[in-house]
């Protein structure tokens, strides 16, 4: 019964990210094809997910995507890490879980708090990585659970 609700937890981030990765590509291309309505829309609905400056944005067609590159990089992290998840039984060790969150905090640390601009390439890849962190985090609930059930 766990393993059932964890894939079906899994397989809703799986369509809820694709949502917002696939939203936020389309919103260019409706851009570049004047299908301006649609573009503001797509863009719209991320305005509360995302802060969405173009300046730390990829841009496909001349128009900026609806997501910036780091949220971009975390919703494919989730997509990637939870496919493994369902595939392969994704599970980080400790070490590589601390080493991940290591370069995150710093990527975040150099950016809000220091205003040291690392790059959108980086940005994304630290969202890359924050996606797969919170999926090895969803992994390591419901293993603790089922140890703490075990306990009992």
């Amino acid at each position: 019964m766990k393993n059932i609700i964890k894939s079906i937890i899994i397989l809703f981030f799986i369509f809820y990210s694709l949502f917002f990765v696939a939203g936020s590509t389309l919103s260019p291309v409706f851009a570049y094809l004047k299908l301006y309505d649609y573009s503001a829309f797509l863009t719209g609905l991320y305005m509360s997910a995302c802060h969405q400056q173009p300046d730390r944005s990829f841009w496909i067609l001349g128009y900026p995507l609806a997501l910036c590159c780091r949220c971009y990089g975390f919703y494919i992290g989730v997509v990637l890490s939870a496919f493994l998840s369902l595939w392969k039984n994704f599970h980080l060790n400790v070490r590589s879980f601390y080493i991940m969150f290591v370069v995150a905090a710093i990527d975040i640390v150099l950016n809000f708090m220091l205003k040291i601009n690392t790059g959108n390439s980086i940005r994304f890849l630290v969202g890359i990585i924050m996606g797969f962190l919170f999926i090895a985090v969803v992994n390591y609930l419901f293993e603790y659970k089922k140890e703490w059930k075990n306990a009992s």
